[in-house]
Order: C-alpha cells, then structure tokens, then sequence
C-alpha cells in the first residue's frame, strides 16, 4: 500500500488507536507533527499533544469554537481520515534494517509535499446560499502526522498516518466541517505525488533507481529477493481481495481500507531495537547482507557529496526548463482525454514526466507560469475544484463552431418542399406495409433535412427511435436522386458498416476520414457530397473540427446523428452537444419504438430523465430485474448462473456488460465456468497469448516513459533501415527515458534500436499480452481492424474447432464467414472472449436481453448516462445487477456524466424542430 485514505470511524476510537501505537516516541526522534495551513492558524505546531489531538477530533478547537450538528439533542461529528503514505519497501529496508536514516528525512519531506498538494487541491467545504449548496476551495486543513516504522506484520514499513481532521476555515476566517469527496479522488494522485518527491529525494541521497509505470520505484540496490522477504503485509491484503475477485487495480479505496483492517493482526508491543536484529537476519538469508548494504550506504554517500559539489544556479535553470516541459507535456496529455482536467491531475503527470528532475514547488511555479502566459486557461469544475483547458482545445472548439455556423442559409435545398414530401410518403407507405408506422418526428426530421439550406444539420434521437432505417435511409436515397454522392461515417468501424449497409452507401471511421482527409476532399470537389456521421456524440471536438473543416472546403452537406443522452467520446469534448447548444439546427426524434415491452421502455425514458427510483422501479415491475448482492464475486456469480440458465437462443439475443475492462474479463471468466459445466464450452482448450490495445495517449506513445517492459509493439508501416516489418510484432525489452529510446526485440530475439526522436513515432501501437484460454463452443470477438481478412473490431463469433497440435483455431463470426487463426501469427491474436462487453463497446447494439453489472461506488464510469446506455440496449427485459440499489438510483440521479467543453457553458440558445 504506497497511499490510501479511510474515514475515521469515531474520536475516542481513533484516540485510542494512535496512542495504544505509541506513535509519540521512537528512539529520541518526533515521529508525530502537526502539519498544514488550518493547523498553523489554529496555533498547532510541533509534536502532537494527545490531549489536543482528541478534542479536534471530537470538533473541539482551539479557539474555542465547536463544529458538529445538532440531531435529536446531541452533536454529531465526524471525527476526521487517516491519509496513510506509505514508502516503496526497499526505502524501508535501507532506512530501518541498513540503518540509513537520511531516508526517513526523506519521506518526512516528502510526505508534507503530498499534504501540501492535498490542502491545495482537496481541501474543501460546502457552503449553503439561497437554497443552493455550493463547494468552496478553502486551502486550509489541520492534519496530524503520525510515523511508524512496521508492518502489522513485523516486516519494516516506513510509513506515516496523516490524520486530517474534520476542520477547515473559509476565506471569511469562519471554521467548518470539511467537504471530504476529493479525498477519495485525488488520493491516488496524492500516493504519486509523495513517490516522485522521495524518489527525488532518494537520488539526492545518491541512490540509483529502479523506475516502474505511475511513479513507482525501488532503490537499485535493494535486490528483488530482499524485498519480497519483507513484503508478508502487502500479500495478505493481496489474497483477500483475489478471495473477493478483484486486484488492487481495481478495487475502491474503501474496499482496500476495509480490507487492510479486516486482514491486520493485533498490534504486537514491539519495539524498533528489538526487531532489527532479526529483520538483518532476514536480510542476510536474502543475499543482502551487512556487508552489502554497509557499502550501499557509503556508495550513495560518495554519490550525494559529488551531486552537492555540482549544484548551483545552473541546475537550477535545468529544473525550471524541466518543470516547464513536463508541464506542457502533461497538458498534452490530459486535454486528448479532457477538454478540461483537474489542476491535481496536472501537477501529478508533471511531476511523473519530470522524472525527479523537478520538485513540486518547481512544477507548481511553472504552471502557474503557463498560465499567465496564456497556454492554460483556468476552468472551474464545481464539485471536483479547479481545472484547466488549453489554448489550443479552446481554439479547436472555436473553430468547429464557426464553421457551423458559417454554413447556416449557405447551401441551395436538395429538394424542394413537394419533392421531399412524395419522398418521405412513400418511404412511409412502404415502411406501413411492413408493419412500422412512421412516428411524426421522423417524418419532419427526414423533410427538414432533405430541404434544409444549412451545411451542417443534426438529428438527436434517443436510443430506439429507428433513425437509420427511417430518416437516414431516405435522406440518402432522396439526395442520390439529386445527384449527390452519399458517404457513411462513424466512430467505430462496426457502426460504420452498419450504417453503410442500412443507406447503402461505402462506411468508414471518423478517423480514417481525417487520417485521409485531402483524398476525400480531392474526390469530393468533383461532384456534389453528402456525409452522413453517425453516433456523433462520440466524435471527439478534435475530429469533429476536422470533418467539419474538410465539409467546408469539399463543399459537402453533413448530417450528424447521435444522442447527447448517451455516452461521449473517449477523447476530449462533447461536440456534438456543443454544435446544439451553439444553435445548429437539429432534428428531435423522441419516440422510443425499439422496446416492445412498455415496462423497459418506462425505464428507459426515466433515465433519460435522470430518475433513478423510477427507472428501477420500472425494471422491478416486469421491464427487467434488479439484483441487489452486496459481494462483487457473489454478484458475478449470480450473473453467470443467470446466463447459463438461458436457452442458446436467448444467449444469443443477450447482451452482458460491465462498465470496465477489468470488470468485464472477472465476468467473463464466471460464465466461461458455469458453460464449462452445462457443456457450452467443450474439449481441451489452447493458451493463446492475446494482444490488448493499452491505449495510449498520443503524448504517452511519443515518450519512452509511456511504455513497459514486456509491452508488445507494432508498426503501421515498414522501416527497411531499422528491418521493421508492418503488422509485425516487437517486443519492449529495455527502456531508456532520458534518451527516449527504447529496445525492441523480434520474434529471433534481435535487438532493434528505437530512437522515439527519429523514426516510428506516430506510426505504432502499444499492446499488452494477455495469456487467455480458447476451448469449442467460446464465444470470441475481434479487437483490431482487419479489412483484409474480413475482420472488424469488435465483430464476434464462435470457436467451432481447436487444433491443438497445429496452434490453431477456426472461428465462424456473426456473419457466417470462417477464419483459420494460427495462435503465433500477431494479426490473429487482437482477440478476446466474446461473452461479456463493456457498457461503453456496446452503445449502438441492440438484443433482446441484457445484464448488467452497475456497481453505485464507481463514480467514473456509472452514471446517468451510462445506465441509459446499458438499459436501453434491451428490446424485452434489461436486468441490472448491482451492490446497492439506492445507491445505484442516487448516481442516476446526481452522477449526469456530462463532459465539459473547453469553450465552457454554451452562450447561444438550441435550435429544435
């Protein structure tokens, strides 16, 4: 455990728990610390007096003022939490078994680096004003350090309870409760801000590192064996949650809080004297003996005096350049993702993409130059405090919008009104014949577009409104009659097939569009063009800025289509919802056709609303099910029972999804179990080691750092200089960060040399292997594009033969075609069981059934929108399968999951028909 965070549960047993620790006297040291600026103005400095200690937690301050609120005559308070920063175990090791105790300085300093970071960016408190409850920054926490040196387990742990306390004063100088939300947000980035300041500290001491991905380190000299001998602790956290199927990655930070009290031992009265001559014991047997780690010591010492010797204004000038690079690169980085990212966020990628070479206090000056100067635009982001956008995602929004808007009253109709009239009635007429009436909406949607003088038009349709089949197939059939070429895009390669076939025009991804953008325009400048975008919303602001750019100068027509209800983009923005809150002329069809069961409409419909008791309410009464189990690997199982218990045709009608990756293969794994028994899934299965995109950010792929070793490279095109075949796979075998050059190795084990600077870079993709099992009867899809073999992201089939012997397999995709994958070839191994997707994957499928695990404490991914998402997926029956129906009713209600805009809130009205 490097960082947690955990309520504080009451004063008295919170009291009683630092003192039976004796975290007051250690050998003459000061284990214990009042620290922040909301100690300081309550005049606490110093070592921690018990005394005072407990009476701030139980809201007793000292000046006299009292927190807490009256409830049926007494005053309730909470008491505070305990943020725990824990040193990398080979830090422990040199400083409490070698002796080093210049690394217990370290962490001291490099733990008030953490908790300035926090107080900056967490230390909050709501205030009510007319009726409205607002969160206010106030800076200002007053926390209590405690510094202890072992594990529960005996082994050394250098690590330090910061107590912060349930006080905090606003600007007026008023003392109040603390708003504790952004603890548990920024906790995480807190642990990496506390790691790169110790491993800048340790390099100062003069040790060498070992670096690990998310700031993780361990001193080079401490071997692996040694640190795994005194690492008893962190394994029995690890074991019980694998006991409850999940892994530190994904677990909450209440869940490890709980665990890592639920698994603690009782605390043995130990002493540090009594223990270091067994813990050296230890040590010796793990090959790392007094000798060796006498002269680790010494070798750093040696080391730290040359650093001294060197320093001066020169390196200073170096560390401000750093810091000012390592700014910049994490607004890069963040603004792919975010049109607007939290300030926390972006002190901690600096300070991961410093490396050390810049402190805190450096990264924090050289944001606050950026700035002034104008690149960082400050944003505030309400509840999760302040943020930022860049000029240059301001400028794309901009950009997009004018185009737009230009566009208004700029084109001659395709169609004059009596053309678009017979048009739309006969489209309907046939349609009647086949048993679906046309709903008014699509008829004045299909009109409106078909006449519209606008360049740009939109349709906003609610999940399973029939758009395609109604308005879009007979916009494209009335603008080719006019002599208009129609191209189909969308986000996904499988949506844009879909849409292709359904207006029979060529589909193809927003990104191969703008990846080719002057062919298409070239092309389009000949004859007249209208492209029709589809699943708009999950066009990022970039592209959209980009397709709308090469509209403008092609001359074509774009007709966007997509929900803003439902989820966004992976990358930055909410364009499509920004181009109607700006004005452009959008089309609503709002009624729902594509449930035929009323009940799973109703839940629908109520969380478009965002009513989360009415949506499940709904789901309760016959539109699905609701399964409230408390215990995720009990919930997991209950789904896979569940699954299994459907006929093979209702699992095909079936959608099952988990709204993380993570998530999605501990399902999948439940239910592959559960068809092993009723004999889905049959005869000996076969390893394959499977390729996931580890999706990297475009400022990620570009730097050494962004990778792992073991990593699983490929390239876009050949490199006949460095012998670097397409589509071929290179493994990362050592990286260098300050060259940024990194180390392939090919499938002979010949080293290629990757110089990120000069070759390569914008052509690769980073893969992570992962060693899966194929058996008859699985049910896999395709993770990559492959036009030449016929495969499609996120296309699925079924294993119909192993050839263990040959390493091969045979898979029947949905479509009936046959692929023979060999399990050594890389283009066959972007692959994955088919069984379980996530929420966001599946937006734009459609089944009869779906089930849905919704977990209420995963404020990232479940929301209002992503439960429309995975409820509106089902034609008959969508069952949800959570921890906690109300909660899960309540981040309906208060999560929406909108993204902001760098632009920020719109100052043009919508324009609706």
């Amino acid at each position: 455990m490097v960082a947690s965070v955990a309520a504080l549960s009451s004063a008295a047993q919170a009291s009683s728990y630092y003192e039976a620790d004796d975290y007051y006297s250690e050998g003459g040291e000061a284990p214990s610390a009042w620290e922040g600026e909301g100690a300081k103005a309550l005049g606490l400095t110093g070592e921690v007096d018990r005394a005072v200690f407990k009476k701030g937690l139980e809201g007793e301050l000292p000046t006299g003022e009292t927190l807490g609120t009256m409830r049926d005559g007494e005053r309730q308070h909470r008491a505070g939490w305990d943020m725990t920063f824990s040193a990398p175990k080979s830090v422990s090791i040199m400083a409490e078994v070698a002796g080093d105790r210049r690394l217990v300085a370290a962490h001291d300093r490099a733990v008030r680096t953490a908790l300035g970071y926090i107080e900056r960016h967490g230390a909050a408190t709501r205030i009510r004003s007319g009726g409205e409850v607002r969160t206010v920054e106030t800076g200002k926490l007053a926390i209590a350090t405690f510094r202890h040196n072992t594990s529960r387990a005996q082994d050394p742990q250098l690590h330090t309870h910061s107590v912060i306390l349930n006080a905090t004063q606003d600007r007026s100088g008023e003392w109040r409760s603390v708003e504790s939300l952004s603890f548990f947000r920024i906790y995480r980035d807190a642990g990496a801000i506390y790691r790169q300041a110790l491993a800048r500290g340790a390099r100062e001491l003069g040790y060498a590192l070992r670096e690990g991905k998310g700031s993780m380190f361990e001193l080079a000299a401490v071997p692996e064996k040694a640190i795994r001998e005194f690492s008893a602790r962190g394994n029995q956290v690890e074991a019980a949650l694998a006991e409850r199927g999940k892994t530190r990655a994904e677990a909450t930070a209440a869940e490890k809080a709980t665990l890592t009290l639920a698994t603690r031992e009782a605390k043995q009265d130990v002493g540090r004297e009594q223990l270091v001559p067994g813990w050296r014991a230890q040590a010796d047997a793990a090959g790392f003996g007094e000798k060796e780690r006498t002269a680790t010591i010494a070798e750093a010492e040696k080391r730290a005096a040359t650093m001294t010797a060197e320093r001066g204004p020169a390196m200073e000038d170096r560390a401000a350049i750093v810091a000012r690079e390592a700014v910049e690169a994490a607004a890069r980085h963040l603004s792919e993702r975010e049109a607007v990212f939290g300030a926390a966020a972006l002190e901690r990628h600096a300070g991961e993409r410093a490396g050390g070479l810049a402190s805190a206090a450096q990264i924090a000056r050289a944001v606050d130059r950026a700035r002034g100067a104008g690149d960082l635009i400050a944003r505030d982001q309400g509840a999760r405090g302040r943020g930022f956008t860049t000029r240059e995602a301001v400028a794309t929004e901009r950009r997009m919008l004018a185009i737009e808007g230009d566009g208004r009253g700029s084109v001659a109709p395709a169609l004059d009104r009596q053309e678009a009239l017979r048009a739309v009635t006969t489209a309907a007429f046939f349609s009647q014949a086949k048993g679906h009436s046309w709903t008014e909406g699509q008829r004045s949607a299909t009109m409106g577009l078909l006449t519209s003088p606008d360049r740009v038009s939109g349709v906003q349709g609610y999940a399973g409104t029939a758009k395609t089949t109604t308005v879009l197939a007979t916009y494209a059939s009335g603008m080719r009659k006019k002599g208009f070429e129609v191209r189909a895009f969308a986000p996904t390669a499988a949506a844009a097939d879909l849409l292709g076939a359904a207006i029979d025009a060529k589909g193809d991804t927003v990104a191969r569009a703008v990846l080719t953008g002057e062919g298409i325009v070239m092309e389009a400048r000949t004859r007249p063009e209208a492209w029709i975008v589809d699943e708009a919303s999950m066009v990022s602001a970039r592209d959209m800025a980009k397709m709308l750019s090469m509209a403008e100068r092609a001359g074509a027509r774009v007709v966007l289509v997509g929900d803003v209800k439902q989820l966004g983009s992976v990358e930055a923005g909410r364009a499509f919802g920004q181009l109607q809150d700006a004005g452009m002329k959008t089309h609503v069809l709002d009624a729902i056709v594509r449930q035929s069961n009323d009940l799973t409409r109703e839940a629908v419909e109520a969380t478009i609303a965002g009513d989360g008791a009415r949506a499940l309410a709904a789901l309760d009464k016959g539109g699905g099910l609701i399964a409230e189990i408390p215990e995720a690997g009990d919930r997991r199982a209950t789904m896979a029972r569940d699954f299994a218990a459907l006929s093979p045709k209702e699992r095909a009608g079936t959608l099952v999804m988990d709204t993380t990756r993570e998530g999605r293969e501990l399902l999948t794994e439940a239910i592959r179990a559960e068809l092993r028994k009723d004999g889905t899934i049959t005869g000996d299965g076969v390893r394959m080691t499977t390729l996931e995109n580890r999706g990297l950010t475009r400022e990620e792929a570009r730097q050494a750092s962004g990778y792992e070793t073991g990593d699983v490279v490929t390239f876009r095109r050949d490199y006949e200089r460095q012998g670097v075949t397409k589509g071929q796979a290179y493994k990362v075998d050592a990286i260098d960060r300050d060259s940024n050059r990194i180390t392939l190795r090919d499938r002979d084990g010949r080293a290629i040399d990757w110089r990120l600077d000069r070759w390569g870079r914008g052509q690769s993709e980073a893969h992570a292997e992962k060693q899966r099992e194929f058996a008859r009867g699985d049910r896999v899809q395709f993770t990559r594009n492959d036009r030449e073999a016929g495969r499609v992201n996120g296309l699925t089939g079924e294993v119909t033969r192993i050839d263990a012997e040959r390493r091969a397999m045979t898979v029947r995709d949905a479509r009936g075609q046959e692929h023979q994958l060999s399990l050594d070839q890389t283009r066959d191994r972007h692959l994955r069981h088919g069984w379980v997707g996530t929420v966001h994957g599946s937006q734009g499928a459609t089944a009869d059934r779906s089930m849905t695990h919704l977990e209420s404490h995963r404020a990232m991914t479940v929301d209002a929108r992503s439960t429309y998402v995975a409820i509106s997926r089902a034609r008959q029956h969508a069952a949800v399968y959570t921890d906690s129906r109300e909660k899960l009713a309540d981040a309906i209600e208060l999560r929406s999951g909108d993204q902001a805009t760098a632009l920020g809130p719109a100052r043009a009205g919508m324009s609706i028909e």
